[in-house]
């Protein structure tokens, strides 16, 4: 992943990035090898690789709060690096959520906030956020920056979700200080990677089939090559399937459901109709069909059969057409 993120194609560099970041969020015990490499990365200061490296640790502290705080030093020495919409508003939710940790952090947030008016809303939404955040954790840094931001984002402002949110937070510690410290910075549950969670049955299948086509379009094989064949997992004593994601799966539906099954769906089968077997045996027809129809219309099929099949493997015929040896 190193090398993959150091290459000359920008695209290419953004997606390693972010899969080194997928890898600290699935993985835990992988986490401190991934922030290690993000930091080395960081280290290159090239534009582009700070920006994504930032975003991406901005999901680690949300997926393992309260843990790796000290590479945020390493972040803040690379400010003027950020000029993307996204690593902007990924740098100021770490400013404003560990502002009790930052010393300087009403400084850097001031810094942002000189282009309020210029920057795109996901960057004045952070920076609304985190300028609350900052006055509940430390209230006689943020009592001048409050007032100002709130102002800016309910009077000087006509998008609806940043007019509101700030209409929110106004009335929020007016009224109740205690009770928006409870909302705002309350326990958040960390973030997961399941969006982007395949089908069990399908991810299964893909760990068979890694280097072919059905792993770069994500779709069954039998989708993607009519006529193939998939592959299943040979029972083992060192096979743990309770790990397998078929096995998860089927743990969850079950427990969902709370019915008794004994294996799930066929690919391509939705969840809920679990004793359909008709798009199962229509394929394996479709596959029969479509063997012989190739054999019978290719005219050199014969051509290509091993010439020790002709004669019953090797007969009188065949050593007068080939000679005795």
């Amino acid at each position: 992943m190193v090398r993959y993120a150091t290459e000359i194609d920008v695209h290419f560099v953004r997606k390693s990035v972010r899969a080194i970041g997928k890898l600290a969020i699935k993985i835990e015990p992988a986490a401190r090898d991934c922030i290690n490499t993000l930091l080395e990365l960081v280290s290159t200061k090239v534009n582009y690789i700070v920006q994504e490296a930032t975003v991406v640790i901005r999901n680690i502290f949300r997926k393992y709060p309260n843990k790796y705080e000290s590479i945020i030093s390493t972040l803040c020495e690379n400010l003027d690096s950020l000029d993307e919409p996204e690593a902007k508003a990924a740098m100021i939710w770490v400013i404003g959520q560990y502002a009790d940790r930052i010393d300087n952090s009403d400084v850097l947030l001031e810094d942002f906030l000189y282009g309020w008016a210029d920057e795109t809303v996901e960057v004045q939404l952070a920076l609304l956020t985190a300028t609350v955040k900052l006055f509940i954790q430390r209230p006689t840094k943020g009592q001048d920056l409050v007032p100002k931001v709130l102002k800016w984002a309910t009077e000087e402002t006509d998008n609806p979700d940043l007019r509101d949110r700030g209409y929110m937070y106004w009335r929020l510690l007016s009224a109740d200080p205690a009770a928006a410290k409870q909302i705002v910075m309350g326990e958040k549950p960390p973030i997961t990677a399941e969006t982007e969670k395949l089908d069990p049955v399908t991810l299964e299948e893909m760990c068979l089939n890694v280097g072919t086509l059905a792993t770069v379009y994500l779709k069954p094989v039998n989708q993607v090559f009519r006529t193939a064949r998939p592959k299943k997992l040979e029972d083992s004593p060192a096979l743990q399937k309770h790990m397998l994601p078929t096995a998860v799966a089927l743990a969850e539906l079950q427990a969902t459901t709370g019915t008794r099954l004994s294996s799930l769906p066929a690919r391509s089968e939705p969840l809920h109709d679990v004793n359909n077997n008709d798009y199962a045996a229509a394929i394996d027809a479709a596959d029969e069909f479509f063997a012989r129809t190739a054999l019978s219309s290719n005219p050199f099929a014969a051509a290509v059969q091993n010439p020790m099949d002709a004669g019953g493997g090797g007969g009188d015929d065949h050593n007068q057409q080939y000679g005795k040896f």
